[in-house]
Formats: structure tokens, sequence, C-alpha cells
């Protein structure tokens, strides 16, 4: 199924913010849920009362100062606030994957006869400058998970992709469910810091 063969015109505006271009399902996301900022703004109100720092030592065998950090960390997400998703206006406009896709008229990768389109040796070297080369890094972290839902939408259409993944999450699907161990981005922004390739307006410090 391409382009109009997959029912775009059965889907509300509203449902489009569901889905990410690279596959990713937004609406199973925590961000995007907001389920997190308010277990942490709970779970702050009763350790931060309980004095868990003093405390933490004795009972948890945990030093005072990593509970104290834990507690920030807490306190941070707790002021979270939820994204509307990738094409609700979320995420960062200059990424590679919202850009290419919306180019050519397309609602996610799906529509794409190069799905999923290979990545150079350039491509990764910067892989945050490129819809290849960024397709691939989140590709990895979310263990394809992502491509098999561009395919999954390919098969049966953005109409029963949603109402499946409706039901997923539903009944407690989470895409961290998915998401990787390794240390995807961490190495890749080390890789780009290296080759001093970090762009500019992807960067915090700039």
């Amino acid at each position: 199924m391409i382009g109009d063969l997959m029912d775009k015109d059965k889907i509300s505006e509203k449902e489009t913010h569901l889905i990410a271009p690279c596959g990713i399902y937004c609406g199973a996301c925590d961000a995007f849920l907001g389920k997190s900022p308010k277990l942490a703004i709970e779970m702050y109100r009763i350790l931060e009362g309980f004095n868990l720092p003093d405390v933490g030592p004795v009972m948890l065998g945990v030093d005072s100062k990593k509970v104290k950090t834990f507690l920030k960390v807490l306190k941070k997400i707790s002021k979270g606030r939820k994204c509307p998703g990738c094409l609700g206006g979320g995420a960062n406009p200059a990424c590679p994957l919202k850009i290419c896709p919306k180019k050519q008229g397309f609602l996610t990768c799906a529509e794409c006869d190069q799905l999923p389109c290979p990545a150079s040796d350039e491509d990764r070297a910067n892989p945050l400058a490129s819809a290849p080369g960024f397709l691939e890094l989140i590709s990895k972290r979310y263990g394809n998970w992502n491509i098999e839902n561009l395919k999954r939408i390919k098969e049966i259409g953005y109409r029963k992709f949603i109402d499946e993944m409706q039901e997923k999450v539903k009944n407690g699907f989470l895409t961290s469910d998915v998401v990787s161990k390794e240390m995807v981005f961490t190495e890749a922004m080390k890789k780009l810091e290296e080759n001093k390739k970090f762009p500019r307006d992807l960067n915090p410090e700039n």
C-alpha cells in the first residue's frame, strides 16, 4: 500500500500526532502520555517529606549525596511537559526525519519506496544531519521496532495500524518496553564531538 492507499484520509489530524515519521508510535511514549511527571510529583513528595537523605544510608545503604541527586532528578522529571507528538509540534523541528518526508508530501517514511533508506558512511559520520543516518540511529535505539511499524503501515494502512497500537497502549504497552539498553545516542554524541560535527541547531550549548 503506497501513498493514498494507506488510508490517510481515514485518520484525523489529531490522530496523525500519534505517529512519528520514523515509525515511533508517539501514542505509546510516556512523554506523550505524561505519566512519569505525575508519578514523580507523588514520589518526590513522599521521599522528600520522609527526609530520605538522612536515613537513606541506614535504610538503603545508599550514600546521602546519591539520594539527594536522585531527588533532584525526580523534581526535574516532575516539571516535565507533555509532548504533543512529533507531528503535533513536538521534538526538534530540525530533525531530518521530519523534514525529508514533509518535503515529499509524506506523513511518514512508510510512504517512501526506499524504506528503509540505506545510510552511507558519510551519513553515519554525522547521523543528526541526514535522514538515512538518523533513521539508522533511531532504529538501533528502538531495536528496529519503528521499522516494523512502518512496514505494518504499508501492509494495513494508517487507520488499522493506529487502531492496533491504541489497543496495545490500552493494555499497558509503552515505547520504553522496546528501547535498547545500549547507550546509542550517548556514543553517537561522543563521536560527533570528537569529530567536531555537532550540528549547531541541535547543540544545547550554542
